[in-house]
Parts: C-alpha cells; structure tokens; sequence
C-alpha cells in the first residue's frame, strides 16, 4: 500500500512559531463580506437560513434524518461556535424545509466550553464559557466578527439557500486573566482567536489558531482544545487509547499521552446516534506540547470528553498554535460488531473512511458506493492494522491485535492501494 503524506497547512507554521504582529489579525482572518446571494438561491444539498447572528443548517444523515446545526453566539463569553446540533425524523430525499425547527432529539448543546479554554497558570481559566476566576460577572473573551459563506459566496442578511457546504470565519479575542482589572472588566488580549468551521453534511471541520499578544509572558497550565459536548453519552470508545471497545460511561477516565502515544480519536454514542471527535495530526495535534506524564484524554467529566493539547508551556508575545479537528454525526455505522467498528465522514472536502479492528483478524470490507478501493490515502493510523485493495470495491483487513486509521478518497491525490 503506498502512502501519501496528507500535509495540513498549519504544518507549515509548525507547533509554535513567531509571528511579527501583536495587536494585528492573525493570518487567513475573515473580511467583511460583499452583498448576499438572492432569496432561495443556489444549489446543493444543504439547507442554509440566516436570521440576524443565526446560522441555521440542515443536511441529510441518512435516508430517515436529517441533521441540524445552530451557530449562534453562546456560553458565558458569547463566542461565535455551533451552539445546537441535532436530528429531525424526514425520509424525503432533500432536507426540511426549514432548518430552524426544533429537533426531536438533541445530539450535541454548548451550555458549556465548546472550542476549548485556556488556564493560565496562577490565575485561572479564560476563554470559552469561562468568566473571571468563575465568579460569574466579568468576561474573559469577546467575539470581535464572524462571517458566513455558501458554496464559497459571502451570504449576509436574512436568506434561505441550497449549498454543497457552508465555512464560517470567527475570530475571537481572549483576555489576559494575569492582568489587572480596569473599570471592573479585563481589558488586556491573552490572544487572538481565530476559528474556521466548514460544515458538510453529517461532519464540522474546525480550524483553530491562537496568535498570543499577552503584554507579559505566561504559562498555560491547560489547553483544551477539542471538546465534546455530545448529549446523553452511554458508551465511549476511543481509537488508539484507553478503551478499544465501547465502555459504559461510568467507567470511561482519563488516559496518559506516554501510554497511547497514537491516541488522536474518540467516539460516543447514546440510544440513537454516534458522535466521533477526530484530532488531525499536524500542529498541536501531534500532541508536541505534552509530556510523557500528561493526560491526553478525559473523559465523563461533567458530561463533557475531551482532547488535552498543551500542559505547561510558556508563551509570550508573537507565539502561535494550530489545531484541526473534524465531528462527525451518524446513526447508523457501515459496521459495529465484535470485531470491527468503521464508519463514513468527511475531512478536507474528501469522503472519509474510519477503520478500527477491535482483536486480530483477517477480513474483507465492502465499500460504500463511490468509493474506489484501489485509490485512497492514509491520513492517520495506530496499533497493527494493514489494509489493502481487494479488487475496486472492497478493502482486505489484517491486524494482529486492535488497532484503527483513517482513508481519505476522492481528489485527484489519491494512492493506489495495492
């Protein structure tokens, strides 16, 4: 099986690297858009409506759901993040008409951190649904703009539209806990903040960035990056970690990174549906900024799971951090059974295909329509599973023991499995 290396841009920047502004916009920030599309433009297979700051979006699951996706400013600090994410019952062929009704069953609600915070060591948390030293009055970030795009067309004002896939561009401003208060409030930036979310289909693609502007150097005792706030969670699995087969909730903890060194993906599921938070390798998802001794996963903690990406790290003015992550929603998996767990996403435009044998094993797997066995790359991969092309419609797996990766199809990259 050849490889190709799946290069993201932030490898470019590296883990941390020095930037020359301080005050300035970070790189790729959003412009303020030009006029929006028509009412009912454009086509696709996502339903799109905005009202004021409210995104609304749904796209079918599968061929008995649709799926549902709120963006609006939330959590304590009013940042602009998917607020609700959820499914409605509609066996028709396109999604509901309209994207804001309520769902029928709550899959993901940030009452919570979404995109996660800082603590900043000395003085707390900041950032996210964090106020100042948690007393509930005082704000330790603000969104400064967001901007919403369809098809790669500025959408503004109140609209009703059809698009393939839908970006939003946050950048956000994060206050310096460290700092004095003046008037009452928290005036001097930790960092700039900058979020790009791609919605498409059954999957969130998020882009985060950091450029730190702190007046004075500090150490970030924890950053959280990549969180979930997945609804009713029974069970949870992670591949390449702790828990190669789903555990029941109450007995799910926390991990260390020197223990599973590969750890990058977790996967939840409640009584209707499955939720997957998929850390990309690259940037701060190499887990650079973690030691041997440090968590890399929690867990059942306050109904939340999450990611752990720095413990202890200095930071002073210019430095910069990266990470990207893809969610992906779905009801039913291509397979779950004792053996083996696969399910369908999207990253970076691409068709995705999650593997994770749970014991050794040798067998086949048919693919899904569309999907060319002889052509895909590698993105991600840990513990002893080989795969390989089995004819053009099918994957032969092979594994000592539990092990999981993530094939990326489609675009003109594509490796010939052989």
């Amino acid at each position: 099986m050849k490889i190709k290396a799946f290069v993201c841009y932030f490898l470019l920047l590296g883990c941390l690297s020095s930037a020359a502004a301080c005050g300035g916009d970070d790189e790729g920030a959003p412009v303020p858009p030009p006029p929006a599309p028509p009412e009912d433009a454009g086509s696709g297979n996502m339903r799109v409506k905005t009202r004021g700051e409210n995104l609304y979006i749904a796209a079918k699951m599968d061929g008995e759901r649709d799926i549902v996706y709120w963006f609006k400013r939330c959590m304590f600090n009013e940042l602009y993040t998917f607020y609700r994410v959820g499914i409605v019952r509609n066996t028709a062929s396109e999604p509901i008409r309209d994207p804001s009704r309520e769902p029928e069953i709550e899959l993901n609600l940030a009452f919570s951190d979404n995109i996660g915070p800082f603590a900043v060591s000395g003085y707390g948390w900041c950032g996210a649904n964090h106020s100042y030293k948690e007393g509930q009055k005082v704000r330790t970030a603000y969104n400064e703009r967001f901007s919403v795009r369809a098809n790669d067309r500025p959408v503004t004002g109140d609209v009703t539209l059809l698009a393939d896939s839908v970006t939003v561009d946050v950048v956000n401003v994060i206050l310096d806990p460290s700092r004095p208060l003046e008037d009452g409030e928290l005036r001097d930036p930790l960092c700039r903040e900058t979020v790009h979310y791609r919605i498409e289909g059954r999957n969130i693609e998020v882009s985060a960035s950091h450029l730190f502007c702190n007046t004075a150097p500090v150490t970030i005792e924890t950053y959280y990056g990549m969180q979930s706030m997945f609804a009713n969670e029974t069970q949870t699995f992670t591949s390449g970690g702790a828990y190669t087969d789903w555990t029941v909730q109450s007995g799910v903890s926390q991990f260390l990174k020197g223990d599973y060194p590969e750890f990058r993906r977790f996967v939840e599921r409640n009584a209707s549906a499955y939720q997957s938070s998929f850390l990309l390798p690259g940037g701060l998802g190499d887990h650079g900024m973690l030691g041997d001794g440090d968590i890399v996963f929690i867990g059942n903690s306050s109904a939340k799971s999450y990611h752990k990406l720095i413990s202890r790290k200095r930071f002073e003015n210019g430095d910069r951090i990266a990470w990207r992550g893809v969610y992906t929603w779905f009801a039913e998996p291509l397979a779950d059974d004792a053996g083996l767990f696969c399910y369908e996403g999207a990253v970076a435009g691409r068709r995705a295909l999650f593997l994770d044998v749970r014991v050794a094993c040798s067998r086949m797997l048919e693919l899904p329509s569309g999907l060319d066995a002889r052509r895909f790359d590698l993105l991600d991969a840990n513990g002893d599973l080989r795969v390989e092309a089995s004819g053009k419609s099918a994957l032969r797996l092979s594994a000592g023991g539990p092990g999981g990766c993530v094939l990326l199809f489609g675009g003109e990259d594509g490796a010939e499995g052989e």
